[in-house]
């Protein structure tokens, strides 16, 4: 095989969301470990949440155009967080004086967030504090300085403020304070990479090679970013850092260089490339120095590509060829042979790529094909317990939240390939963004109080 048939073939892998199926995948019904072409939501109780108008202890426009700012960024967050029922709040009702639990308590509240911003406005302190109205005392309360900055840095700052009541409320994490990096296609073929918040704000260009870009993946921190593209003239793995701008090559053996990923603890990157037979396999480098290359799949003949990390780091999801099909895997890092976790049946028509871990462990997400369409599916790290969570359009690139509950995923629902999030749990579904060709995104970790 020549290095164009193996480039081709490689990148036919990463880039399955735009292959038209050549046969049609039958529905496969009946049967342990069946698909199943659709999950019935039913969602569970979400408890009803009230958060009335920040109280502002000081005067000035200034000081009350950052509380109505606060007080949006929150009450979205709440509510995409998909745990609780977001309650309007009668006029009548405030938070100033002794809580009034029977009040709220009729309203139908079993939660009422509460906040007083104070100080000056270009460092004001918010003071945010939990009741819980069924028992009538208070949960928590914490105060919170605010950066001067009214941009991003305050934005991102309201999102962590969100993901603390959360986790106040159900001792679970938040997804509101993160990123969301992914490619975006121009009509001409170009693509560079993107980046927006959570909720769906704060959209910004992150490259602007106008070459071929795909499969961005953030540090742990997410500060920083790893991605491939073509701008050498070949697939080759970049690290961006968001900071500064930086770029540093991360992996340019001859060939292909596809799909870097760090590991959870940031020591290490994953990466597939392509080997002496012509395939590609999957490579794990010191992230800090990049040398120590070792070799953790072998995959012959055919490619492996597409690698997530358990949390733990002890494994590996990926995408393997080896069955003559794209299919999903599961494999110790430091030994033993891979498992297979997709549904393979022989003889039939079948495709299963691009694996995420996640973060809780519990699952592992990919795109599979589903009556010849691609679908995200979810199973347990054994293959077991196989979920058909989509069935409206292709949809493709799935990536975990680090709540583990919402994942993120490209979908032609509407007609053209805009970025979806869903809720694993109720079944609810947003969209991020619109009017644009917006393709394989990552989700990055929680962004820390010095992140931007």
């Amino acid at each position: 095989m020549n290095r164009a048939s193996r480039l081709a073939r490689a990148l036919f892998l990463v880039l399955a969301a735009f292959v038209a199926a050549a046969v049609p995948l039958r529905a496969q019904q009946g049967g342990e470990g069946q698909v199943r072409l659709g999950i019935t939501y039913k969602p569970g109780y979400r408890p009803g949440l009230a958060l009335p108008p920040s109280i502002l202890g000081g005067t000035g426009s200034d000081l009350a155009t950052v509380a109505a700012s606060i007080d949006t960024i929150l009450r979205r967050d709440l509510d995409y967080s998909d745990r609780f029922e977001i309650l309007p709040v009668p006029d009548s009702l405030h938070t100033s004086g002794a809580i009034n639990y029977g009040l709220w308590n009729q309203l139908g509240a079993v939660w009422l967030v509460a906040t007083q911003l104070q100080g000056p406005a270009d460092r004001p302190l918010l003071r945010v504090s939990l009741h819980d109205v069924v028992y009538g005392n208070l949960r928590n309360v914490q105060a919170f300085t605010l950066p001067a900055d009214h941009g991003e840095a305050l934005r991102m700052a309201a999102h962590r403020i969100a993901d603390s009541v959360v986790n106040w409320a159900t001792g679970e994490r938040g997804m509101a304070a993160t990123r969301i990096a992914f490619r975006r296609k121009e009509g001409d073929g170009a693509s560079d990479l993107f980046m927006i918040d959570s909720d769906g704000a704060n959209l910004h260009r992150v490259t602007h090679d106008s070459s071929i870009v795909y499969s961005p993946a953030f540090s742990p921190g997410g500060t920083k970013l790893l991605f491939v593209s073509y701008v050498s003239g070949q697939p080759e793995a970049y690290e961006l850092d968001l900071s500064t701008g930086r770029r540093r090559t991360v992996s340019a053996v001859p060939g292909v260089n596809l799909t870097p990923v760090f590991r959870p603890d940031g020591a290490k990157i994953a990466v597939a490339r392509t080997v002496g037979g012509g395939g590609t396999d999957i490579f794990e480098l010191d992230a800090a120095s990049l040398s120590g290359a070792r070799r953790i799949t072998f995959t012959d003949p055919g490619d492996a590509l597409n690698p997530s990390y358990s949390p733990d780091g002890q494994r590996i999801a990926y995408t393997s060829t080896s069955l003559g099909e794209p299919q999903v895997f599961v494999q110790n890092i430091g030994g033993g042979g891979p498992g297979l976790i997709s549904r393979y049946v022989y003889g039939e028509q079948g495709y299963a790529t691009s694996p995420d871990w996640s973060p809780r462990g519990d699952r592992i997400v990919y795109q599979g094909w589903v009556d010849g369409v691609f679908q995200i599916v979810t199973v347990n790290p054994d293959g077991s317990d196989r979920r058909v969570l989509t069935l409206k359009g292709s949809n493709e690139d799935p990536a975990f939240a680090p709540d583990g509950r919402h994942i993120v995923f490209s979908s032609t629902r509407e007609g053209y390939h805009a970025l979806w999030v869903l809720d694993t749990v109720t079944g609810r579904v947003r969209r991020l963004a619109e009017n644009h060709i917006d393709q394989m995104p990552a989700w990055s970790g929680t962004i820390g109080a010095g992140g931007s």
